[in-house]
């Protein structure tokens, strides 16, 4: 492991540019420099590559933590699914706090998005159903109509997506100061 951040190698990760110029110095004073090209090469280049591995140590980081947020969403989420459930068993709706306003009971809904499946996209072009492209939404719309229906029908078809949301809890936050929440949970 790495310990000992050279001059050059922060000026590098630093530079923008403002700081332009003061790299090219520092670049000049290591060009310059009594030591032997092999070594001026080394500092140069393992100061520019420092920015690789610094680029690559932030994506992993950036990976741990979007895959933490993934999993602190799906428990967020079965939390309040899994206490739905229970507030529902005891006969409970809402319960009401000091620091939180509320915890309630929302209702299971259902929710559906219309999807179209085109078999023929040239034929149904063909018979005015476009913009530039496909219009999709005038197609829908034809299938409405029973005369439009049978000519789309023949080269594309509805989909009913159903998306079912369970019965879950809502925490209702109280809007009051910082301070009154703060001194309420201490």
């Amino acid at each position: 492991m790495k310990t000992t951040r050279y001059k050059f190698e922060q000026v590098v990760q630093e530079v923008s540019q403002d700081t332009a110029q003061f790299l090219k110095d520092e670049f000049k004073s290591i060009l310059e420099s009594d030591k032997d090209f092999t070594r001026k090469a080394d500092y140069i280049g393992l100061s520019i590559g420092s920015i690789d591995k610094k680029i690559a140590s932030l994506d992993e980081e950036i990976k741990e933590l979007q895959s933490y947020k993934k999993r602190l969403k799906s428990a967020k989420e079965l939390a309040l699914t899994v206490g739905a459930e229970l507030f529902k068993d005891y006969g409970i709706d809402k319960l009401e706090g000091a620091s939180i306003s509320s915890i309630t009971l929302t209702q299971a809904r259902t929710t559906s998005k219309t999807e179209l499946a085109v078999i023929n996209e040239q034929k149904l072009i063909n018979d005015g159903y476009y913009k530039l492209v496909l219009d999709e939404e005038a197609v829908i719309e034809a299938f409405s109509d029973d005369e439009k229906k049978a000519v789309v029908a023949k080269y594309s078809y509805l989909r009913v997506n159903e998306t079912q949301t369970p019965v879950r809890l809502k925490v209702n936050k109280r809007r009051t100061s910082k301070t009154a929440q703060e001194l309420a949970v201490a």
